[in-house]
């Protein structure tokens, strides 16, 4: 029989107005703390174990209706100082998916240059990123007179600028742009000239103290919190050559192997974008489980398993109304 499980999504979590940049897209650390207590009054926390193990006899009898499992992003920092104490006193398994490079070689993740160069932006006020845009179209004028073949800037900003429900066309648009809609290489070189530009900070200092480190993770790990994997670099896997997303995920695996079991692992795909190749390639290597962005509960049993949907942390009470 199936059951439903609500799968709820964050990445940064913490004192929002007293931190270096308030306008960050998180989740303040009091709000956190205020959906976890109407959480645990109207839902049933899960185990990830307890549905992995679910999957594996084809039998979710023993899963909790109206059952609950949250979910980080990224590995941040917030995870540790933040997240993982307020779980801990209660009693209720996080389960995260660290980013690999962003820790193993202390690098900072474009997404990541891209989400600060935005919260920089913001609090300057709407010139600010008028000026951001018209700093991404001087970039890419600079590579298309070195002989790199991009499209006009007009059409670019037409294709990309198309807002969702979290943020405005031209936010889209620069993070469309610098997350996969260039080069790689491109991308990177761009991301890096505006995050110092905007943020004006040394990146391995930045990342130093963004991530969670290792020794962090395996304590958590001990102590009752689930580790999955999120790739290597969080590229959009379904857009890499074959090749590369083997080995995105490859190094991953490796890097991860003391808190994941590699027998049984649980993938979560870098912007939910994943395709019936990334599919095939992760069951291949072992996994068990996938998570993707997809807004709504998860139905165990009839829902694809690699490709779980998951709810965002601001679709959830008091924030939002959805759970």
């Amino acid at each position: 029989m199936e059951k439903t499980v609500h799968f709820i999504m964050y990445h940064y979590v913490r004192d929002l107005k007293n931190s270096e940049y308030p306008t960050i897209k998180g989740l303040d650390k009091e709000l956190f703390e205020k959906q976890l207590a109407y959480l645990l009054e109207h839902y049933t926390p899960v185990r990830m174990d307890e549905i992995l193990a679910a999957y594996q006899k084809n039998d979710f009898s023993d899963i909790p209706e109206n059952g609950f499992v949250l979910t980080f992003d990224d590995g941040y920092i917030d995870h540790y100082e933040v997240v993982y104490p307020i779980l801990k006193k209660v009693g209720v398994q996080g389960v995260f998916f660290p980013n690999t490079m962003a820790w193993k070689e202390n690098k900072l993740l474009t997404v990541n240059r891209i989400h600060f160069i935005l919260a920089a932006v913001e609090l300057k006020g709407s010139l600010a990123m008028k000026q951001l845009v018209a700093d991404c179209f001087e970039e890419m004028d600079f590579y298309r007179n070195q002989g790199v073949t991009l499209l006009s800037n007009e059409e670019l900003y037409q294709n990309l600028a198309v807002a969702n429900r979290w943020d405005p066309g031209e936010v889209i648009f620069v993070k469309r742009l610098l997350q996969n809609a260039l080069p790689e290489e491109i991308r990177t070189e761009i991301a890096k000239h505006l995050f110092q530009k905007y943020v004006g900070c040394e990146e391995s200092t930045f990342a130093e103290k963004l991530y969670m480190n290792f020794s962090q993770m395996k304590e958590m790990k001990k102590n009752g919190m689930f580790f999955g994997i999120h790739g290597y670099d969080h590229y959009w896997l379904a857009k890499l050559p074959k090749e590369q997303m083997e080995k995105d995920i490859d190094m991953a695996l490796e890097a991860m192997d003391e808190i994941i079991d590699k027998e049984c692992f649980v993938m979560n795909y870098p912007y939910g974008n994943y395709s019936e190749e990334v599919i095939s390639y992760v069951k291949q290597k072992g996994c068990g489980l996938g998570v993707s962005v997809e807004v709504r509960g998860a139905q165990l049993g009839v829902d694809n398993r690699f490709a779980l949907p998951r709810w965002d942390c601001n679709d959830v009470y008091p924030k939002g109304e959805k759970v």
